[in-house]
């Protein structure tokens, strides 16, 4: 049964990978509708924490302590992920935004020690280097060297770094102190708006709402965040963060299928192959290919 669940949340977790993925090119669309950085975030989050308190109003009385505290820091890494990787996408593209943000893989064994006493073995330290050398072919131009890693792209580096932080937090206070993933999730959305909105009234200036313009931000709040992040808690307390991060992976992949369809970017032969070394480098940081594997009690 365990296993069967283990399964189940994978695969659902699969399909908010999809979803992620087109939250990329939906993103820079609502930045072309108008929208500065924390609007879109305060969109998102808001939208997300309304809906999950509301649908899940009667887990409400299983916050306690631990699921504010904890989920406070898990929280504010998830308001800084998101921060950086929205105004990355407004000075950079939606195909690097994903690719660069999906580094946050690499990071994520590091801190998996830091927090699980997991040792770092050599495949770790080799798919850091061909995340980098990935890193690196992505963002350079003949003739203009590395000038093509912009500040967008610096953005969305810090971004995947604080994810990392979010990813293991949140699965190592869950199972620590064994909280609900519902209501943890809940306290998380609710720290993640509140920052957004005072960074709102304090950096941007909001511009005229229409429903013509207003849709993607209500896209990334319904399907994007309050879906997707209730199913990666509530994947991250029964299967482990490494095995759910390799799936998240795909998430770059997807969101550069959907910026070719959605706002029909262009697939430099760069971009291509500096992709194809960071999903390398993710692979062999999670899957660790010719490793035999020892059964071990989770």
């Amino acid at each position: 049964m365990a296993d069967k669940r283990v399964y189940q949340a994978e695969l659902m977790v699969l399909v908010v990978t999809i979803i992620w993925g087109l939250g990329f090119p939906i993103t820079k669309i609502a930045v072309n509708n108008g929208f500065m950085p924390n609007t879109i975030m305060v969109g998102r989050f808001l939208t997300a924490s309304i809906i999950l308190t509301v649908v899940f109003r009667k887990h409400l009385k299983y916050i306690d302590k631990n699921t504010i505290v904890f989920g406070v820091i898990t929280g504010l890494f998830l308001f800084l992920g998101f921060y950086f990787q929205t105004v990355g996408n407004v000075y950079t593209t939606a195909t690097k935004n994903g690719f660069i943000t999906q580094l946050n893989i690499v990071f994520v064994p590091y801190l998996y020690y830091l927090f699980f006493k997991k040792k770092v073995d050599l495949y770790n330290i080799i798919s850091v280097v061909i995340a980098v050398v990935g890193l690196f072919i992505l963002s350079y131009t003949k003739g203009a060297g590395f000038t093509e890693f912009n500040k967008g792209d610096f953005f969305t580096l810090i971004c995947a770094i604080m994810v990392a932080f979010n990813l293991v937090t949140n699965s190592f206070f869950q199972k620590k102190y064994d909280l609900s993933p519902i209501p943890f999730t809940i306290v998380t959305m609710y720290l993640a708006a509140f920052l957004s909105l005072i960074a709102m009234i304090t950096f941007d200036t909001v511009p005229v709402v229409t429903l013509s313009n207003v849709w993607p931000l209500l896209f990334l709040g319904v399907f994007n965040t309050a879906l997707g992040f209730l199913v990666q808690s509530y994947a991250l307390k029964i299967s482990k963060p490494t095995k759910i991060s390799l799936i998240v992976s795909l998430e770059s992949l997807f969101s550069a299928i959907g910026a070719v369809l959605i706002l029909n970017d262009v697939l430099t032969l760069n971009v291509v192959i500096g992709g194809l070394l960071i999903i390398t480098g993710i692979l062999i940081t999670e899957a660790k290919p010719f490793k035999k594997y020892k059964k071990s009690p989770l």
